[in-house]
């Protein structure tokens, strides 16, 4: 068990392009280009308490397997300090940084059984065979994989081999445990079971998790605490709950959440009545809190991009605070209807739960090319600044 924080940390990949292609390659990775080099990651400061399950997500080339590999000692660090544990490991080797480390691609001895590939690193300490023995089965058991023991890796299905890529790293007892994508290569049943099976060993191994991630809903379900990533740069940091309910800004508010956040162009008013948000011709009054918060930041009457989640959308209200538009798509998901629906020139995703429809178990809004009308309230609405996407309640 161990704290870890990363102090300004930065990686820069050198530049081979000529200078005059410089504004190209920049174009090309969406992130920063200096004379130095490529920016993969900039100014990364985040603090990681002990026995905390901490989880990096963004979208591809954001610059998290990159940071969860600096700390791994697999990436050099360009910049910054890498503490663990209270001790600086810049210029540790990755065997003494006291972590392990669960990859994507399983990367198992495909030679040896699983015994002997969750064994190798305790042989390699020298370690006795009496401890071993102890250490596996006590890590075989937690994974329910004791089966397998005598068995090699293609005789496994994919979600037993990752079990024992993480019970390699838990024999080891880390102080940290960095996990990379694991999950990625499993279909999304086996990911549903392999999440809530992390969640159990989570509580069983008590550890430092860092945890890397493009899929929401695992950040969502696994994270103490959610690290949102993009282009090298820290967007959010925040408790899942507090991203959703409060993103930093329109990535952040775009990424969390499925399916995506609503965005409109629309005019926030201020009059002695206090803020309402307007657009299609309705003013829809913000909630007090909003307000509050709103007149704390001293915002004033301006543009925005108004935000509304499709599961905060209503069919039925007040009709003078209505929206209208078509649909265009309609989805049975089983326990909800995702209707995409054409409104103020944009499509829009609303979710409507099927205990709404009808005693024949029909909706009229179900057919393709039907009018809807629709609106939604004060409190659940996101308010961005226009020019550079935060947060105005921020």
């Amino acid at each position: 068990m161990a704290t870890v924080v990363l102090n300004k940390i930065k990686k820069i990949y050198p530049n081979t392009a000529k200078k005059h292609k410089k504004k190209e390659a920049e174009k090309k990775t969406n992130l920063q280009v200096t004379d130095e080099g490529v920016l993969a990651v900039q100014e990364f400061n985040l603090e990681i308490a002990d026995k905390e399950f901490i989880v990096l997500v963004g979208p591809s080339g954001c610059g998290k397997s990159t940071t969860l590999r600096m700390v791994a000692g697999l990436e050099e660090i360009s910049g910054g300090d890498l503490y663990i544990d209270g001790k600086r490991m810049n210029d540790v080797d990755p065997k003494d940084r006291d972590i392990a480390m669960v990859f994507q691609n399983y990367a198992l001895y495909p030679h040896m059984t699983v015994f002997e590939n969750m064994a190798f690193s305790l042989k390699l300490k020298k370690v006795s065979k009496d401890i071993i023995e102890q250490k596996v089965r006590e890590a075989a058991e937690i994974l329910d994989i004791t089966q397998y023991l005598d068995r090699k890796p293609k005789a496994l299905s994919g979600g037993q081999r990752q079990r024992v890529a993480i019970g390699r790293a838990i024999v080891r007892n880390p102080k940290v445990f960095l996990m990379d994508e694991p999950l990625s290569n499993l279909d999304a049943k086996l990911r549903n079971q392999m999440r809530a099976e992390i969640l159990k060993l989570r509580q069983r191994i008590d550890t430092t998790f860092i945890y890397v991630t493009h899929d929401q809903t695992e950040a969502m379900t696994l994270g103490d605490r959610i690290v949102i990533m993009k282009d090298g740069v820290i967007q959010q940091v925040g408790t899942p709950q507090e991203v959703f309910d409060h993103p930093a800004n329109l990535f952040v508010a775009g990424f969390i959440g499925m399916p995506q956040m609503n965005f409109f162009e629309a005019e926030l008013q201020l009059s002695e009545d206090g803020y309402a948000v307007a657009l299609g011709g309705v003013a829809i009054p913000i909630s007090a809190e909003k307000q509050a918060r709103l007149r704390q930041n001293g915002i004033k009457a301006q543009p925005v991009t108004l935000g509304i989640r499709p599961e905060h959308i209503s069919l039925t209200g007040d009709s003078t605070r209505m929206l209208r538009g078509t649909v265009d798509v309609s989805e049975m998901m089983g326990s909800a209807i995702h209707l995409h629906v054409n409104v103020l020139g944009r499509d829009a995703i609303i979710i409507v739960p099927t205990t709404e429809l009808d005693a024949n178990g029909h909706k009229t809004v179900n057919t393709i090319g039907h009018a809807i009308a629709f609106t939604f309230s004060g409190n659940l609405v996101h308010l961005f600044d226009r020019e550079s996407g935060s947060n105005l309640e921020a």
